[in-house]
């Protein structure tokens, strides 16, 4: 698998072999699903049958899912081209990516997938856009994350002349992952040594695009409502901290920070003022815990959530 830092300018923009940059590891169980739409003639009567005696295909739509171990390059391409906005800060190495929801537009940001299935079927996918980013923090190891992308269908078997070559990956680890929570009117706890795990979700519930005229695939990506929630889970202590915030709707904050490697790589998620939308109390084996949640129907900001990549890629999104 090759992923571009490119966003498309234009629907059917096949890249070409230099914008196709990031070789990509990835769990084995990734798939390029190539859908098809048909429309037949089952349900008419006047055929002499009960079953279809002539069909016609009416669309195409590519659907991609995928998992790997986060590092810092992909930590950025996944919020940027899920969220859409991005503001970069930084004359060198290491660059500052602030990302965003971008609310302006409808249109997705869609980009160029290449993928080697086999030694004989090699295809580049355009008009790729992210639908589904969840992020994985557990007590140990890297930090996860899978992905989910739709397409309008459209792809190209060509193969790539040469492969980029394997990049030095900062993978992003638990063990250095600083979660911090807290009212906002009294600031932010760190909670580590009770921070557990948590799994952050982002959609975009992206759609293809169909109209008359687009012949068998899509027009173009298109964004319906945005959508995030966060799940954590914290030990508690002996004087209550989160039982409070939920039961008096206090305001609240939380940081997630993950700062690794010798660059370093940070990848910072911030909800800056929210309301807990649940809280369960738990147990671990002799440990009680809480489990708090937070979406979007919760957050009352304008950047409800945000997100910050710290690493040495440039930019994402610029058009080509």
């Amino acid at each position: 698998m090759v992923l571009s830092i490119n966003s498309q300018l234009s629907n059917n923009e096949v890249f070409a072999d230099a914008n196709l940059t990031r070789r990509q590891r990835f769990d084995g169980s990734a798939v390029m699903e190539q859908l098809q739409t048909r429309r037949s003639d089952k349900d008419m009567s006047g055929k002499g049958t009960e079953f279809a005696t002539d069909g016609q295909m009416t669309n195409y739509e590519t659907q991609f899912t995928c998992k790997a171990d986060l590092d810092d390059w992909l930590a950025g391409w996944l919020f940027a081209f899920c969220m859409g906005r991005e503001t970069v800060t930084g004359t060198g190495a290491p660059y500052t990516h602030t990302i965003a929801w971008d609310e302006t537009t409808s249109q997705a940001k869609m980009t160029n997938i290449y993928l080697e299935d086999t030694s004989a079927i090699k295809t580049k996918y355009p008009d790729m856009a992210m639908r589904e980013v969840t992020i994985n923090y557990a007590s140990r190891g890297c930090v996860t994350c899978e992905w989910t992308m739709g397409g309008t269908g459209r792809y190209t078997d060509v193969a790539m002349a040469t492969l980029p070559v394997w990049p030095t990956n900062a993978y992003l680890l638990n063990s250095d992952t600083v979660f911090s929570l807290g009212p906002v009117s009294g600031g932010l706890v760190n909670m580590t040594g009770r921070f557990l795990s948590a799994t952050l979700k982002l959609q975009t519930q992206v759609v293809n695009h169909t109209a008359p005229g687009g012949a068998l695939f899509g027009i173009f990506m298109r964004t319906g409502l945005r959508k995030f929630s966060l799940q954590a889970t914290m030990a508690a202590k002996d004087t209550d901290d989160v039982r409070t915030l939920f039961m008096n709707d206090t305001p609240s904050q939380l940081t997630i920070v993950t700062t690794s490697g010798v660059l370093p790589s940070v990848l910072t998620v911030t909800l800056p003022n929210f309301k807990l939308k649940s809280n369960k109390l738990n147990v671990d084996g002799n440990m009680v815990i809480w489990q708090i949640n937070v979406d979007e129907t919760t957050a009352f900001t304008a950047n409800a959530i945000s997100v910050s990549v710290q690493n040495s890629a440039p930019s994402y999104l610029a058009g080509v």
